[in-house]
């Protein structure tokens, strides 16, 4: 089975309860804004939050198509001091 990996960070990982998790990659429906729609539904509070989604490192729009083993990481907006 085809497989992807999320990654949350900050407040996404408080609402997800989780650090990571693997999904089910859907060869007919692979893309990155059908897999978010997913997540949201999951985890309502997600669409309150602002975040950008980064597969394999590199941020991507939400047009990308995800393949086997990709690593998508999301990432709410960072303050620092």
């Amino acid at each position: 089975m085809d497989i992807l990996t999320v990654k949350y960070f900050g407040i996404l990982a408080d609402i997800a309860q989780k650090n990571e998790e693997q999904f089910p990659l859907d060869i007919t429906d692979s893309s990155l804004k059908r897999l978010q729609s997913k997540l949201e539904i999951c985890y309502p509070e997600m669409k309150n939050i602002p975040y950008v989604i980064a597969v394999n490192q590199s941020i991507v729009n939400t047009k990308e198509k995800l393949k086997h083993n990709d690593e998508l990481a999301l990432l709410p907006p960072f303050s620092g001091g």
